[in-house]
């Protein structure tokens, strides 16, 4: 029969991600003794040799609303001698939350799981940054969406001096800057409050409206052609 193949711990990292750190452990079964490297004492916000690693710790430390303990992972690898891969958070005793890939296999004799070993992979701070560049997109996103909305109410009112003095779409545009320079108010808040001056009147000027709808009839007129 054969062995059952040793997982790599870092092809379980999810796609873009990096492990900051990564750990050894071994679980001597038959000894009940556990040794951890210094990483994984640090990922469980304990200075290395600090304290006895075991199972006690590991569940000490489990994540409460993680739905399958770590411990449980090792105990499972314990009774089936099945190589294993999980991805789980630790509650650390420095209050801090890691987010770990933790992968291990057996060692047996005589068809009897004797020892579990492998690595914790360090995931938390891949994840922060990840939360970092989301955070950063929708600040992005956001912006975006004030830039076109500032452009919808320049264009806006562009076009209501275009009808009022006869302007092309460039001679609306340097009016405002001009009028925005000379009295020291931002282009898009310039913008904001002619627009809103003109709704609050209620309607347009009676020679800007009368010149819009000759315009819209003689138009509407040619197409009917």
């Amino acid at each position: 029969m054969s062995t059952p193949r040793k997982p790599d711990p870092l092809s379980d990292l999810p796609a873009g991600q990096s492990a900051d750190q990564v750990g050894m452990y071994h679980w001597d079964i038959r000894a009940a003794k556990w040794t951890w490297s210094s990483e994984i004492h640090l990922m469980y916000g304990y200075q290395p040799g600090s304290v006895e690693p075991g199972l006690d710790l590991v569940t000490k430390h489990g994540h409460p609303t993680d739905r399958r303990q770590l411990a449980a992972v090792f105990d499972e690898a314990r009774r089936t001698g099945q190589p294993f891969s999980a991805q789980q958070r630790i509650l650390a005793a420095d209050e801090s939350t890691r987010a770990v890939v933790v992968v291990g296999d057996v060692e047996e004799e005589d068809g009897e799981v004797v020892g579990v070993h492998g690595y914790y992979v360090d995931l938390t701070t891949a994840r922060i940054r990840e939360a970092e560049q989301l955070s950063e997109l929708a600040g992005e996103a956001a912006g975006l969406q004030r830039a076109m909305a500032s452009r919808a109410t320049i264009e806006q009112a562009k076009g209501m001096i275009m009808l009022a003095y006869g302007h092309d779409s460039a001679g609306a545009f340097e009016l405002l800057i001009r009028v925005s320079q000379q009295s020291n108010v931002k282009l898009r808040d310039l913008a904001d409050r002619l627009v809103e001056a003109v709704h609050a009147s209620g309607q347009p000027p009676a020679q800007a409206r009368d010149h819009l709808e000759t315009i819209l009839a003689r138009l509407s007129a040619a197409e009917d052609v």
